[in-house]
């Protein structure tokens, strides 16, 4: 077999699929790509007989033809992409590493192996963020009298962070100098502290709940050799497209509130809404209020099973604390919102009752 071969196949596969919008699609195909390089075997250094690296390279052979495919049918129906572009070639490099592989042509293996990886990295564009320095300089350089030893100041990247803090949510340029634990940063828009947390995604399990998601996040110190396992409940029922070795940034407040989390390779964000939260509601009548269940109920067994109602609930978890904060600290206008809560409440339980 030659790699055009396999590449053949997957245009004839990419021209059956049909994806869904541009944005869902990319990210399944960065996902699915980056999932398939983490298990992508080093070729074989010489012949022998039953050579497993030969036989892991044949089975991912036909994983490898239907991401291949999947990226050719996001170029075809989203243009020529940047990001697309890069996971495709490096998605090509591998196929010719696992072709070559295969049928025992080791030194072409080797080279398309060692280009895929470099085009891995390239695709993936904030690893380097967390990379060790590859280039190990002389340890005394005779033309500019520089050692390796001498103090040399770490690079600071920019990131774009966005203020945990309720009411401002103000998003800024921020310093990050690699390496492991929590930094401390306080927003130039409110001047007020709040933490953050770096880390690459190694895994994400979701345990899916009647009205809201359990994520548990394992991520791994960048440059550091522990790894921290971050979980939280929440409710507004948003997507958060991540895939392995992504760049997360888990945002607390100062009091180690975790508010929100950002994936800084793809700039997904997610606010995280307790699972309880009824915002207004809360502020009108009081944390644990019997009037709470009706409105809860109505949220799950009415406004989650419709497009329309999801959304309203997303907008409600993203702007419904600072409406309560306003609502708290507006005596008269908390009197009306509730005398007004009252009514809607009294809808909901006649016609929870008529449904009983």
């Amino acid at each position: 077999m030659q790699p055009d071969e396999l590449f053949q196949a997957a245009q004839q596969r990419a021209a059956t699929l049909s994806l869904p919008r541009a944005q869902e699609a990319q990210e399944q195909l960065r996902a699915q790509a980056l999932a398939l390089f983490a298990r992508m075997p080093e070729p074989p250094v010489y012949h022998r007989l039953d050579d497993p690296a030969r036989k892991a390279a044949e089975g991912l052979l036909p994983e490898l033809e239907k991401v291949l495919a999947l990226g050719l049918a996001v170029e075809r129906d989203t243009g020529r992409r940047e990001g697309t572009e890069r996971i495709l070639e490096a998605l090509r490099a591998h196929g010719e590493a696992l072709v070559h592989s295969v049928d025992g042509r080791l030194v072409q293996a080797e080279d398309a192996w060692r280009r895929a990886l470099e085009l891995e990295r390239v695709a993936h564009p904030t690893r380097a963020l967390g990379a060790k320095e590859t280039v190990v300089s002389p340890v005394f350089d005779r033309t500019t009298g520089a050692s390796r030893f001498d103090p040399r100041q770490e690079p600071v990247a920019q990131v774009k962070l966005i203020c945990p803090n309720t009411g401002c949510k103000r998003i800024n340029d921020y310093g990050y100098v690699p390496g492991p634990g929590t930094r401390r940063y306080v927003c130039p828009a409110c001047n007020t502290p709040f933490l953050a947390y770096f880390g690459e995604l190694r895994g994400l399990e979701i345990e899916h709940k009647s009205s809201s998601k359990r994520f548990f996040f394992t991520v791994d110190e960048i440059r550091g050799a522990g790894g921290s396992r971050i979980e939280f409940e929440e409710a507004s029922g948003e997507d958060f497209p991540v895939a392995r070795r992504d760049l997360l940034v888990f945002l607390y407040t100062e009091a180690r509130e975790l508010k929100a989390v950002v994936n800084l390779t793809n700039n997904r964000l997610m606010w995280i809404s307790p699972a309880s939260s009824c915002f207004v509601v809360t502020a009108a009548f009081g944390e644990g209020a019997p009037e709470l269940v009706a409105f809860r109920e109505f949220r799950d067994e009415v406004l989650r099973r419709h497009g329309v109602g999801r959304e309203f609930i997303r907008v409600y978890y993203r702007y419904g604390p600072g409406w309560a904060e306003w609502v708290v600290a507006r005596p008269g206008v908390r009197r009306e919102v509730r005398r007004v809560l009252k009514q809607v409440h009294r809808v909901l339980t006649t016609t929870r009752s008529g449904r009983t």
